[in-house]
């Protein structure tokens, strides 16, 4: 995982499981288990592969990934 500039990049050599919050932008290209919240921009990579939750204001997904579980993308905010 490397952060730098509030952006956060998850590498495709690591596997996480866990919540990750975001406040600028996050580049996802791992494997992982959880919850994800960016109150900016989210990219998933092609080889990403996410279970779980993933609310974002901006969402790209690329061709190739997987994402099992739900997607909010606007101003909702996920329950705690």
């Amino acid at each position: 995982m490397q952060n730098k500039n509030d952006h956060t990049f998850l590498s495709p050599s690591i596997t996480l499981e866990g919540e990750l919050w975001v406040k600028e932008k996050a580049v996802v290209n791992c494997h992982f288990h959880g919850r994800i919240r960016v109150d900016g921009k989210l990219e998933i990579l092609s080889g990403a592969v996410i279970e779980g939750e993933v609310y974002a204001q901006a969402i790209e997904i690329d061709a190739g990934a997987i994402i099992n579980g739900k997607i909010v993308i606007g101003k909702s905010k996920p329950n705690n």
